[in-house]
C-alpha cells in the first residue's frame, strides 16, 4: 500500500525535509504548556491515589497539548513537547566553570523566554508553584545535606527520568486495548492508574484523526492518499496491534510520545532497544530498501528542534541469542542504510557483536568507519555480557533482550530499572581530600573530615574515606530516588513490568521491575592509579619528602617544577606496563565491591560504571593537582581511557593495558 501512495526515493525526500523543518524550531515550549495543563486540572482530581491522580492528569495533557501535522510528515507524533534546552553538555552557552549540577529543579523554568505568550508573570506562576511540590522539597532536602561534597564534585548524585529501556512488543502484537483489558482485569490503584494512562494512546490517536480529516477537506490528490493511509492505520491502531511495518512504526511513535510527556520536561535517555528484532517482524515482503526509506521518518521523530535536544536516546542491532547464534536480521541492515543516508545527530547507532557475527555486518559497518563526518555505531562486546550480566543475577533467559540505555549503559528491555546515572563518584578529588585533611585546594573550603595520609599508608586511608564518601553518597543518591517517587509514571511503568508487579517503576516500597539497582558513575580511575605509582616511586627516592610533596600540589607545582618533572617521569597507564596497569585493576576490583555492597532504596545494589560521558572535564576542573604530574584543573581520563598525553606508545599499548582491567 505505501509503495502504491509513494514513488520510489520520495519518502527519502520527505524525511529530509521534514528534519529540516524540524532544525528551524527555535522554541521549545510544549513542556511548558504540559506542566501548566496538569497544575491548572489537579483539583479536579484531588483526594484520589497519586498513581491514578497522575494517569488522569496524564490524559489532561494529551487531550489539551497543541497537535500539528506538517505535509511531509508520513507518521503522526512529536516528542518535541517533552523537552527543554537545558541539558547542559550540548548546551551553546554551557561552560565548564560555571556547572553546579542539576540541584536546582526550578532551573528549567529559565530556558522559557518571555514573550507575548509566555509572559514573564506566566513563567513565574509555574515556578512558584513548582517550588511547593513535595519533590522540590525534598529534593532540596536532599541537596543542602549534600552540599559540600556536590559544590566541588566529591561526588554529585541526581534525580534520574529516563535511562530504561521500555518494551512495547506486546502493544505493537496485541494492541493498547490488550493492554488495558489486562490492567482493568486486575485490583489495586496502579492498576487502575495503568489502564488510564494507556487510554492516553487512544486520546492522541484521535486527536491526530481529527486533524487529519480537516486537512483532507482541502488537500491535493496525492496528499489525500497520504492522508488516507495515515487515517486507516491510526484507526486500525487504536483498537488492536500493528499489521504491518509502517503501522508498527507509527503506533511506536505514539507509544513514545505519550511516555515522553508523562514525563516532560526532558526524559532524557529513554532508548529503543533491539530496533532491529522489534521491527523485523511487521517488515513482511518490503524490501531493504523499503524498510530503510520508512525508518528514515522513525529516526526524524528523534530529532528535536534546532540542536536535536533530546540527547542519549539509543537504538541497538545485532546481537545473539543464548546459543550463541547470530540474530542480525534484514532490518538491521535497513537501519544501517538509514542512519547512513540521514546522518543525524540523534538517536544513537550502537551494535552488539559476538563472535558468529557475520562478515556482511562488519562489512557495512567499514561505510560508517571510513566516511569522514559520519555519525559511527558504538560497538558492545555480546559474549562480553552474556558472560558478565549472569553473575548479577540476570536469567539467561532474558539476555537476548540486553540493550542500551543512554549513551552505554546495558539493561534489559522492559524489565530493568538501573537508575544508571543516579551518583557519580570522583576517585581524585577523594585522594585530594586525604592529602589535604579534607581541604579543597581549588578554593581553600573545608569539605569534609578526613585524615591526612603518608607516603606509606595513602592506599588504607584513601579506601576507609572512600567508605565514608560512598555512605554519604548513597545516602544522598537514594534521597534523590525517594524525591523522584513523587512523580508517578503509571504509563512507562506497563511497560517495564508494572502490569506484572502492581507497582510502579519508580516505588521506592515495592519493586516494579524485575531488576532494579542504582547506578554510579566512577571517574579518574587512571588518574587515581597513576598517582598511587608515582607515590610508591616518590617515597622510595624521598622517604622524608611528603611534606614537599604536598605543598607542590597546594601550589599547582609552581617552584616545585622538579617535583612534577619526576612525577610525570613515573610510569602510567596506558604503555602497557603490568605494575602501574594491575594497580588500575585493583582499583577497579575494589571500587567496584565497596559500591556494590551499598544499598539502593529497595535494598538492591548499586551497580559501577567507568564511564564519564563528558563529565571527565566537569569534575577535572574542581580537582587540584594531583599526584601524577597532572596540574589543577586539567581534565580527568575519559573513562578507562589514559590521562590525555600519558599513553606515549600507540593505542596498541593502550589496548594492552585495557586488557588487564576486570
Amino acid at each position: 500500500m505505501i509503495y502504491s501512495i509513494y514513488e520510489n526515493g520520495e519518502l527519502t525526500a520527505m524525511a529530509k525535509a521534514l528534519f529540516k523543518e524540524e532544525r528551524a524550531i527555535k522554541r521549545l515550549d510544549g513542556w511548558f504548556i504540559a506542566k501548566e495543563t496538569e497544575r491548572d486540572n489537579e483539583a479536579k482530581y484531588e483526594g484520589l491515589d497519586p498513581e491514578v491522580k497522575k494517569a488522569h492528569l496524564l490524559c489532561e495533557v494529551l487531550k489539551n497539548i497543541p497537535l500539528f501535522i506538517s505535509d511531509n510528515a508520513v507518521f503522526v507524533g512529536t516528542q518535541r513537547d517533552a523537552f527543554a534546552k537545558s541539558y547542559a553538555l550540548i548546551n551553546p552557552s554551557f561552560r565548564v566553570e560555571g556547572f553546579s549540577g542539576y540541584c536546582d529543579p526550578t532551573a528549567i523554568y529559565n530556558d522559557i523566554e518571555p514573550d507575548e505568550t509566555f509572559t514573564k508573570d506566566r513563567i513565574e506562576s509555574m515556578r512558584a508553584y513548582t517550588e511547593k511540590t513535595s519533590m522540590v522539597s525534598m529534593l532540596n532536602e536532599t541537596y543542602s545535606a549534600a552540599e559540600n561534597y556536590t559544590k566541588e564534585v566529591v561526588f554529585f548524585v541526581e534525580q534520574v527520568t529516563g535511562h530504561v529501556i521500555p518494551d512495547f512488543r506486546p502493544a505493537l502484537r496485541y494492541g493498547v486495548d490488550a493492554l488495558i483489558k489486562e490492567a482493568e482485569s486486575k485490583d489495586g490503584e496502579f492498576y487502575e492508574a495503568a489502564a488510564i494512562a494507556l487510554s492516553g494512546v487512544k486520546i492522541l490517536a484521535g486527536r491526530y484523526i481529527d486533524i487529519i480529516r480537516e486537512q483532507k477537506k482541502n488537500c491535493s490528490e496525492k496528499r489525500l492518499a497520504q492522508l488516507e493511509l495515515m487515517e486507516k492505520s491510526l484507526v486500525n491502531i487504536s483498537s488492536k496491534g500493528a499489521e504491518n511495518l509502517y503501522e508498527s512504526m507509527q503506533l511506536y511513535i505514539l507509544l513514545w510520545t505519550v511516555m515522553c510527556l508523562e514525563q516532560a520536561p526532558n526524559p532524557y535517555a529513554f532508548s529503543v532497544g533491539n530496533a532491529d528484532r522489534v521491527f523485523e517482524p511487521y517488515r513482511g515482503e518490503l524490501s531493504r530498501e523499503e524498510a530503510a526509506e520508512l525508518f528514515k521518518h522513525f529516526l526524524v521523530f528523534y530529532n528535536v528542534g534546532d540542536r536535536s535536544w533530546a540527547i542519549s536516546q539509543n537504538v541497538i542491532i545485532g546481537g545473539r541469542d543464548v546459543d550463541g547464534n547470530d540474530l542480525t536480521n534484514t532490518m538491521s541492515y535497513a537501519i544501517m542504510d538509514a542512519y547512513y543516508d540521514m546522518n543525524l545527530p540523534q538517536p544513537i547507532l550502537s551494535v552488539k557483536l559476538h563472535k558468529n557475527t557475520p562478515e556482511k555486518l562488519y562489512e557495512e559497518m567499514g561505510r560508517f568507519f571510513f566516511s569522514p563526518g559520519v555519525l559511527t555505531p558504538s560497538l558492545f562486546n555480546d559474549d562480553s555480557l552474556f558472560a558478565t550480566l549472569p553473575k548479577y543475577g540476570i536469567e539467561v533467559s532474558d539476555l537476548p533482550d540486553i540493550a542500551v540505555a543512554g549513551c552505554q549503559e546495558p539493561l534489559i528491555m522492559g524489565k530493568d530499572s538501573g537508575n544508571t546515572t543516579n551518583s557519580w563518584l570522583n576517585l581524585p578529588k577523594v585522594l585530594e581530600m586525604i592529602l589535604t585533611g579534607g581541604v579543597s585546594t581549588i578554593t581553600g573550603e573545608k569539605l569534609m573530615d578526613a585524615p591526612v595520609c603518608n607516603l606509606t599508608n595513602v592506599r588504607e586511608v584513601f579506601y576507609n574515606t572512600l567508605d565514608k564518601v560512598l555512605d554519604d553518597m548513597t545516602k544522598a543518591a537514594n534521597g534523590c530516588s525517594t524525591a523522584l517517587a513523587e512523580l508517578k509514571v503509571p504509563f512507562l511503568s506497563a511497560f517495564m513490568g508494572g502490569l506484572e508487579y502492581g507497582a510502579d517503576v519508580r516505588d521506592t516500597k515495592k519493586q516494579g521491575s524485575k531488576y532494579n539497582g542504582s547506578g554510579c558513575l566512577i571517574h579518574g580511575l587512571t588518574v587515581l592509579a597513576d598517582s598511587f605509582i608515582a607515590m610508591d616511586k616518590y617515597a622510595e627516592k624521598y622517604p622524608d619528602g611528603f611534606d614537599r610533596l604536598v605543598a607542590a600540589i597546594k601550589n599547582n607545582f609552581e617552584g616545585y617544577e622538579d617535583v612534577r618533572e619526576f612525577l610525570l617521569s613515573c610510569p602510567k597507564f596506558g604503555n602497557n606496563i603490568p605494575e602501574v596497569d594491575n594497580e588500575a585493576a585493583v582499583i577497579a576490583n575494589k571500587v567496584s565491591d565497596m559500591l556494590r555492597s551499598k544499598k539502593n532504596y529497595l535494598g538492591n545494589s548499586f551497580r559501577p560504571d567507568f564511564s564519564s560521558p563528558s563529565t571527565h572535564l566537569l569534575y577535572g576542573y574542581w580537582v587540584g593537582a594531583t599526584p601524577d604530574g597532572r596540574k589543577s584543573r586539567d581534565m580527568l581520563g575519559y573513562g578507562v581511557d589514559p590521562l590525555y598525553g600519558s599513553a606515549e606508545n600507540g593505542l596498541g599499548f593502550r589496548m594492552l593495558s585495557n586488557m588487564k582491567m576486570p
